[in-house]
């Protein structure tokens, strides 16, 4: 199970069924998974957490240039500051959709998402 989570947050797939896609554009969420219908946003702020996790992320980025930096050309203060300004920026995309993926999944994990009920079809 924790392979199929691992290759659903990957692939930028729904926290609850691991198989709808969490993005229709690349900066525009589905509102609900495609697949189960879950609701992504729980609530009005619901991805507050999701930036703190997007810092984490951009240092995960952002250091091994540097330390690359470091071993190699060893530039002054400002081409390290330029270089991790860089890399975060052209990482931003990414950034912005795992940071909400990771969350989703994480949020998922501790409190598991209800599905929206689906009414039993009419017997004729």
């Amino acid at each position: 199970m924790r392979l199929k989570r691992l290759t659903a947050i990957l692939k930028l797939k729904c926290p609850h069924c691991l198989q709808g896609q969490a993005y229709s554009k690349i900066w525009k969420m589905h509102e609900t998974c495609p697949q189960c219908g879950v609701l992504y946003e729980r609530e009005s702020g619901y991805f507050m957490v999701s930036v703190f996790i997007g810092y984490v992320l951009g240092a995960v980025i952002a250091m091994p240039v540097l330390i690359a930096l470091y071993f190699t050309i060893q530039p002054d203060v400002t081409g390290y500051v330029l270089a991790a300004t860089g890399t975060i920026v052209l990482a931003t995309p990414l950034i912005f959709h795992y940071a909400r993926v990771i969350w989703m999944h994480i949020d998922e994990l501790l409190d598991a998402r209800v599905p929206p009920a689906v009414d039993p079809p009419e017997l004729a």
